[in-house]
């Protein structure tokens, strides 16, 4: 069962929001470290002192656009190497998959000899984020199957649509699923101690 990580019932953007100083700080400690600088070192090239180095790498605090600049100016890299990856331009989606190629372990391959020529990637999944992908392969896979069968455009569009709600609210689909397995499960143990006490109270009329 999956258990999403739904933090005292906050919208997801909100949270990550809030966990976005902590990846861009993630960022710059990881490429200062890689450089071999201090953060004294980095601090004294944008004028600021290793304090506020720290505060930032920790995400404690969030480098605002033009310190950001100045920081990834420092460090010898693109900006985008250190902000969130916007996959909305060429750019930009080559960053969210480097970013996949760090976090997931993303590969890129040629394809394979009974298919086009061309380029994939392949990603190897594991612990929570395989069951978020094994949801939204079964999801992926029944819209594909009713795709097939569908007898009109209006009956495909309706599919298409069913399926872009399901991204656009993701992921509520699986917290409903989440709260309901966990209401069943609830249920279940009370049926279970009333009948343990049922058969208990039985066994004493017996005696």
């Amino acid at each position: 069962m999956i258990m999403v990580k739904n933090t005292l019932g906050k919208d997801p953007m909100d949270i990550n929001e809030e966990s976005s100083a902590r990846r861009i700080g993630a960022r710059i400690r990881a490429i200062r470290n890689a450089k071999g600088m201090s953060q004294a070192e980095l601090g004294e090239k944008v004028g600021l002192n290793a304090d506020r180095i720290q505060k930032y790498e920790n995400g404690v605090r969030k480098p605002k656009a033009d310190m950001l600049k100045s920081i990834a100016d420092a460090l010898g890299v693109s900006t985008l190497a250190l902000a969130d990856p916007v996959i909305t331009n060429y750019i930009g989606a080559m960053y969210a998959m480097f970013e996949l190629e760090n976090t997931y372990n993303m590969k890129i391959e040629k394809t394979p000899d009974d298919r086009p020529p061309g380029l994939c990637i392949s990603v190897s999944f594991k612990d929570d984020i395989y069951e978020y992908m094994e949801e939204w392969y079964k999801v992926y896979s029944k819209i594909r199957s009713e795709l097939e069968i569908a007898t009109s455009e209006e009956e495909k569009k309706e599919i298409l649509t069913s399926y872009r709600d399901w991204e656009w609210t993701y992921p509520q689909g699986i917290i409903d699923k989440t709260e309901k397995d966990l209401q069943k499960a609830r249920i279940k143990k009370k049926i279970e101690e009333l009948q343990e006490a049922y058969d208990q109270l039985d066994q004493g009329d017996g005696e």
